[in-house]
């Protein structure tokens, strides 16, 4: 079968993504760039301004004039939009939505506008199982829509050890649901050497402590650079929406490095405690710092869990592992 595949961050049609990795003659795929430059790709439905929104009905638009068999769309506002165009041209086109993670329906009137064009999706394929029943609830629609799919990488990894010249450090970054306030706290009472990416909005209204260097914007390689020479990687996160800090979780277990996490619903599915991570309780200063000093002064502990971290998303967060879901799914869809 044919497919047409559209995502905000595909630049041309020549473009890579997980279907590259498919290994099936039954299925064929054809990509649909962005229209448009956005502020961010990975922007949130619920900052989107009007004329991103325009470029994603457009793009839209322009995946169903296709002569393909069916669309699938990655993000949720081209998911909306592409829901939108299906419902207008009365298509019986099987629509996949991927990677469907949005904080913009967390309004009633959003979820009211969302939920007819939302309706005509076929399949929606999360990251994480707590969102399965979230926004199937949210959504009104039948938890059978909904398919867990671990979150994939396939960027470079980084493979350089620590050469032992730098001083080592504590790593964290990420902006979204993170919890800066204990993680600061935590790492004040240490006095080990810290370092934070994180955006100005994250880190808004929070006294930094003087073992904490704030880093200023880094290119992919760089970030990636600190996270695989970083003795310990913390994703400090709160209690806010289904799920939270997966990006982050999968990246740093692909550089073969474990993390201490924050114990909150929705890493269920990736994290285990003592297995691939240590866990601290949420909003919980002295928690948080017995784990990061805990991983700090273990070598042993710290090889086990990174190695457990790695098996793990060798097995379950590559593109070839994305793309045997992805080949699943449509089988399901077309069957």
């Amino acid at each position: 079968m044919d497919w047409v595949v559209t995502s905000p961050y595909f630049e041309t049609a020549e473009d890579r993504w997980i279907s590259d990795a498919a290994a099936v003659d039954h299925h064929s795929f054809t990509l649909v760039p962005r229209l448009g430059t956005d502020r961010h790709w990975h922007q949130s439905a619920a900052r989107a301004g009007f004329g991103e929104w325009a470029n994603r009905l457009r793009q839209a638009r322009t995946a169903f004039e296709r002569d393909d068999n069916g669309v699938i769309t990655v993000f949720p506002q081209l998911a909306v939009a592409a829901g939108l165009w299906k419902l207008l041209e009365r298509s019986d086109r099987p629509l996949v939505a991927w990677l469907f993670n949005t904080e913009g329906l967390s309004s009633a009137l959003k979820r009211s506008g969302a939920r007819l064009p939302l309706g005509m999706v076929d399949r929606f394929v999360v990251h994480s199982t707590a969102e399965i029943d979230g926004y199937a609830g949210l959504l009104r629609l039948p938890s059978e829509r909904f398919e867990y799919v671990p979150l994939q990488y396939g960027g470079h990894v980084e493979q350089a050890e620590p050469d032992g010249q730098e001083e080592p450090y504590v790593f964290a970054t990420g902006s979204g649901y993170r919890d800066y306030a204990t993680f600061f706290a935590a790492v004040s009472k240490l006095g080990l050497r810290t370092l934070v990416l994180a955006s100005d909005r994250a880190l808004d209204g929070l006294e930094v402590p003087s073992n904490v260097e704030i880093l200023d914007q880094l290119s992919r390689p760089a970030i990636r650079r600190l996270v695989r020479h970083a003795r310990v990687n913390v994703v400090p996160l709160n209690d806010r929406a289904f799920t939270a800090g997966l990006v982050t979780i999968v990246e740093t277990f692909r550089h073969g490095r474990s993390l201490v996490t924050t114990d909150r619903p929705g890493l269920e599915d990736y994290c285990t405690n003592g297995r691939n991570v240590l866990s601290a309780r949420l909003f919980d200063p002295k928690s948080m710092a017995e784990a990061i000093d805990q991983m700090w002064s273990d070598a042993a502990l710290r090889a086990h869990l990174d190695a457990n971290a790695h098996a793990f998303a060798e097995a379950n967060c590559t593109d070839e592992a994305a793309a045997r879901h992805l080949t699943r799914v449509l089988d399901e869809v077309t069957s």
